[in-house]
């Protein structure tokens, strides 16, 4: 029979093997993939180097690029960044207001349902007649992007918080305004964070599609400049570098919202 804390540390344990068996078995596989790569491409030229860069140009075309890369990938960072914050804020934002306001969500529901289907991408043209080849552009469009998925996913949170709390709490002399302060919002923040992880994904796809079309520095600015040339190398560097920064900005939003619901029975 185990006390309550050894039970608590057994699971604790538990939940770091599965953790470590898990991070293992993903690095296996990209170690199969980078031999694999490596084998059909520098040993047997099985790949075509126009099809699919070798490692050796890959490493080639780095010392290339080195120079420009890091200026490169922190202005695409900025931007996804910024877009995805001011997106994201305004989203929940709107969200919430709809849901506490029936005007509110009438008024809004047709023209969010009407752009929620439009691509961002498709309206590049006119962000560059407004805005020119700037920032604010793609600020724009990927902020348009992280918002309808998080207005849409703050109003589904915000509807699936059990009402009884609500009501418990005006019992008690909560304003209106307290309710959603103390109670929704908290309530709805783990499933915001699924919202969070998609916006980010959307506002990387938008921004660096925004940089193809113009931009003086950015990841997207390499890759296109790259594919002009047939410099396939490059363009590879470009694609993993996009992949990496998602992939910490997705590491950082998983840490920091479960730092934020210690709470919540479904964090881990």
């Amino acid at each position: 029979m185990h006390t309550p804390d050894q039970t608590a540390r057994l699971s604790t344990a538990a939940r770091d093997k599965a953790r470590f068996a898990g991070m293992a078995i993903g690095a296996l596989v990209m170690a199969i993939l980078l031999v694999v790569w490596w084998l059909l491409t520098d040993v047997t030229g099985a790949v075509k180097p126009l099809f699919f860069p070798s490692p050796s140009e890959v490493g080639q075309a780095f010392g290339q690029v080195w120079t420009s890369l890091g200026s490169d990938a922190l202005a695409t960072l900025l931007r996804v960044l910024g877009s995805w914050a001011l997106g994201s804020i305004a989203g929940v934002v709107v969200g919430l207001l709809m849901v506490r306001s029936r005007v509110t969500f009438y008024a809004l529901t047709p023209i969010i349902e009407a752009l929620r289907p439009i691509p961002p991408i498709a309206l590049i043209p006119f962000v560059i007649l407004w805005f020119g080849i700037g920032d604010s552009g793609k600020l724009f469009l990927g902020s348009l992007a992280c918002f309808m998925v998080m207005v849409v996913n703050a109003i589904v949170s915000a509807g699936n918080v059990p009402p009884v709390y609500g009501r418990a709490a005006r019992s008690l002399g909560a304003r209106e305004g307290q309710v959603y302060r103390t109670i929704v919002l908290p309530a709805i923040v783990p499933e915001l964070v699924s919202g969070l992880r998609i916006g980010s994904a959307l506002a990387f796809a938008v921004v660096v599609a925004a940089e193809f079309l113009g931009a003086e520095h950015g990841i997207g600015r390499l890759i296109m400049q790259a594919s002009r040339t047939l410099n396939t190398p490059v363009v590879l560097i470009g694609t993993v570098v996009i992949a990496l920064e998602a992939v910490l900005v997705d590491r950082l939003i998983l840490l920091v919202s479960s730092r934020a619901t210690t709470w919540s029975e479904n964090n881990n």
